[in-house]
């Protein structure tokens, strides 16, 4: 382990923190005229064009939490077109006074979507074996290089290829600076869940593949041709295994390993013509990059509540391609029972679930909970404890005078302090109206030090998980009527001394709220591909 690369990640998250009167580093100024496209193009590039779904997929609601128990679907461009458009493409339009912009499945702060995704595909119909990359503005893949032969047929014989998700920084540090870093890594999280839900959907499975390292990953789909601008290096973040059946993960490793080096042609497209230069994000990158992740792998945990299984009977694509963030809400109308809301926190519990199971590691974060309105439960400051080897660390170092009271038998709900708690909800998160008026909110609060202390790589990870959160949570709000909104301002020492906290064994990473949206009437809808069928 390297105290160099921890003292660089530590030192980055300390100064990436917002204060009161006090933000991190940022522009501090939208420069429009050099907002980064959000759409990476390889000109040049032959393009494979994907099929649209025609109709909705006929999946229930619990698709996007249990294993499917359907036959997989064959590999073919049909299937891998559905899993890239209900996980990473377009979910509609907007428009506004002239002005027009798309929003995407997967969630992202600002909505400026810094993740990439890349695909090493075996041959499927008359379709060569290929390394290409995914471009959601058009739905099309665009191929880069050949896979050789001999590599090829194994691929081909592993009934499944490998996914890789990578983060231009650049995008997300154009309008937040140096906290960019973190929006990439919670968006990548976000990411990951979409995918999984969307294999799932396939009769799939898809998984991180904690061995490949970044320098190896960026080799393999030649990623140094996409940063021939400094200021828009491109990260490879992890590569996944999409498989129909139970993988070989060693022997998939040792392929990946032993694959030629591919003969890339075609460069990446420029994204702005001028740049704002954040050093501290390329350091805290490579420090996460060092070594392959070294974690605990994760315990299955199942807490089961179905009375609320059969409550809604909305279709599981339906939900994903109508997930929005709320930009306000209707304080008197944001409520939900307690039965739902624990059905929501249950839905985040980790283990062998979806989408936690594309992240094989021990959950690391837990729960931090603004009730306001939750029928059948005092308003106040709750946790939801997702590691139970946690509890006692918990207890031992936040504040001696919470209450800890089990709310429910067999539930990890506790309750800390009794009272309304929405003007601090609303102050730690940047003053932000929505986690005040809304029904409930939360900070996720991770176990911090210990396993940076293991390996600075699960920096990263710890982002991901939070995003893993978020998603559930943004599905959950929408099958229940309500609305959630992902929360990346917010002041994150503030957070540490409101429970007591005294050093950076633990540390909020994310925040989240969920409530019954106002819209805006103002804000018309589009189509998704409406642009494609002119």
């Amino acid at each position: 382990m390297s105290q160099t690369a921890l003292q660089t990640i530590k030192n980055y998250h300390q100064q990436s923190k917002h204060q009161p009167g006090r933000y991190a580093r940022a522009p501090g100024y939208m420069d429009w005229a050099n907002q980064p496209l959000p759409y990476r193009l390889y000109e040049g590039a032959q393009q494979i064009p994907l099929p649209l779904l025609q109709k909705t997929k006929d999946s229930p609601y619990s698709a996007l939490f249990q294993r499917a128990e359907k036959t997989a679907e064959s590999i073919s461009v049909e299937s891998i077109a559905s899993m890239l458009e209900l996980s990473l493409g377009l979910s509609a339009w907007k428009e506004y006074q002239g002005s027009e912009w798309a929003l995407r499945i997967n969630p992202s702060s600002g909505n400026l979507h810094p993740t990439e995704c890349y695909l090493l595909l075996p041959q499927v119909d008359q379709q060569a074996a290929a390394s290409v990359h995914y471009n959601p503005y058009v739905h099309l893949l665009e191929q880069r290089a050949t896979i050789p032969d001999d590599a090829a047929l194994a691929l081909k014989k592993m009934d499944g290829f490998p996914l890789m998700l990578s983060s231009i920084a650049w995008r997300e540090a154009w309008k937040y600076g140096e906290r960019a870093y973190r929006y990439c890594q919670h968006d990548l999280g976000h990411a990951l869940a979409a995918l999984n839900i969307a294999c799932n959907l396939n009769g799939w499975q898809i998984q991180v593949l904690p061995n490949i390292s970044a320098e190896k990953s960026e080799s393999l789909f030649a990623l140094a041709q996409s940063n021939h601008v400094q200021a828009e290096t491109e990260f490879a973040d992890c590569v996944c295994w999409v498989s129909r059946t139970t993988p070989d993960l060693a022997a998939i490793d040792q392929w990946l390993n032993q694959l030629p080096t591919l003969n890339y042609s075609h460069s990446a497209n420029q994204l702005s013509k001028v740049h704002i230069d954040w050093p501290i994000i390329n350091q805290v990158a490579s420090s996460s990059q060092q070594e392959p992740l070294q974690l605990t792998p994760a315990k299955k945990t199942t807490i089961i509540n179905p009375e609320t299984e059969s409550l809604c009977t909305a279709n599981a694509e339906t939900l994903i391609r109508q997930r929005r963030s709320a930009q306000s809400y209707d304080r008197a109308s944001s409520h939900l029972p307690l039965n739902t809301f624990l059905h929501n926190l249950q839905k985040t519990l980790p283990g062998n679930t979806i989408p936690f199971s594309v992240l094989p590691f021990e959950a690391q974060l837990d729960l931090v909970l603004f009730v306001h309105n939750v029928q059948g439960l005092a308003p106040g400051l709750y946790i939801w404890v997702r590691n139970e080897d946690h509890l006692p660390l918990l207890k031992a170092q936040m504040d001696s005078d919470f209450e800890w009271t089990e709310v429910i038998e067999q539930q990890p709900l506790y309750l800390l302090q009794a009272g309304n708690c929405r003007p601090i909800a609303k102050a730690v998160s940047c003053d932000q109206d929505i986690a005040g008026e809304s029904a409930f909110s939360l900070a996720m609060l991770a176990n911090f030090a210990a396993p940076l202390e293991k390996s600075p790589s699960c920096y990263p990870t710890l982002y991901w998980e939070s995003g893993l959160i978020g998603q559930v949570l943004y599905l959950q709000a929408e099958a229940f009527g309500l609305r959630g909104t992902g929360i990346g301002c917010f002041f994150d020492d503030q957070v540490h001394q409101l429970l007591g906290l005294k050093d950076d064994q633990w540390q909020t990473l994310y925040h989240f709220t969920v409530g019954k949206a106002i819209d805006d009437a103002r804000i018309a809808s589009k189509p998704a591909y409406f642009h494609l069928k002119q």
